[in-house]
């Protein structure tokens, strides 16, 4: 007698950190886009400093212009991405290892 196999989906491993919680919402926001996922938050400057953030250069391909601490907006595209503790939190210089060189 055969038993019907249920599929589970695979546990997801518990983040290692806040910027791998980061990376994994970013990654599911840019997939739901027909994006490609990113390997690694890419280097920015904070927003005293006048450049662009880490989440417009994360979502730049997506034609993503401008993000604020709610949303992020462009041509043709605008989501809520659900990042602002993080953004707030780049912007006060608390993950050095994400700023751009100058």
């Amino acid at each position: 007698m055969a038993v019907p196999v249920r599929e589970t989906p695979a546990p997801s491993a518990a983040p290692a950190s806040p910027l791998d919680d980061v990376l994994r919402r970013v990654n599911r926001i840019r997939t739901a886009y027909g994006a490609d996922p990113l390997y690694e938050l890419p280097a920015a400057s904070t927003a005293w400093d006048g450049g662009g953030c880490v989440l417009e250069r994360a979502f730049e391909d997506l034609d993503v212009l401008v993000v604020d601490y709610r949303r992020a907006y462009g041509r043709r595209i605008e989501f809520e991405h659900g990042l602002r503790d993080f953004v707030c939190d780049f912007d006060a210089g608390r993950y050095p290892g994400l700023l751009a060189r100058r």
